[in-house]
């Protein structure tokens, strides 16, 4: 009975995955843009890369492509937090703006296809 009355206007339990994804996504490219080097950059790194790593591995539905980057791009994020190369100027910018964009456009990409699943009456189960 609970599955009849799961559809695409009730929050499931598996959309926050990935919009929390999606917000820190679009976080790292404002922060691109206005979190200077050195040990600032490398907590924002450890926080948002800790975050985005649990949302995205733990990403919902039968996803192809989206959870493997997502989850990299998430990963690499805080190992790049001990990378003294990437934690100032330029480096730093390219960094958060490419793992931002990346995590922004599989979110996306992921809630669509769950809405999707949901719709359809598809398992979210891998």
């Amino acid at each position: 009975m609970w599955k009849d009355s799961w559809n695409e206007d009730v929050a499931s339990p598996g959309l926050w995955k990935s919009e929390i994804a999606g917000l820190v996504g679009l976080a790292l490219v404002g922060a691109a843009f206005v979190v200077p080097g050195g040990k600032d950059a490398v907590y924002l790194n450890w926080l948002m890369g800790f975050i985005a790593t649990c949302c995205t591995i733990a990403l919902s539905g039968n996803r192809r492509w989206e959870r493997p980057l997502a989850a990299g791009a998430a990963i690499w994020l805080v190992i790049s937090g001990f990378v003294p190369s990437v934690l100032s100027g330029r480096p730093l910018m390219i960094n958060e703006l490419a793992v931002g964009l990346v995590l922004v456009v599989a979110a996306i990409s992921a809630h669509i296809h769950l809405r999707d699943d949901i719709r359809h009456g598809r398992p979210l189960a891998m």
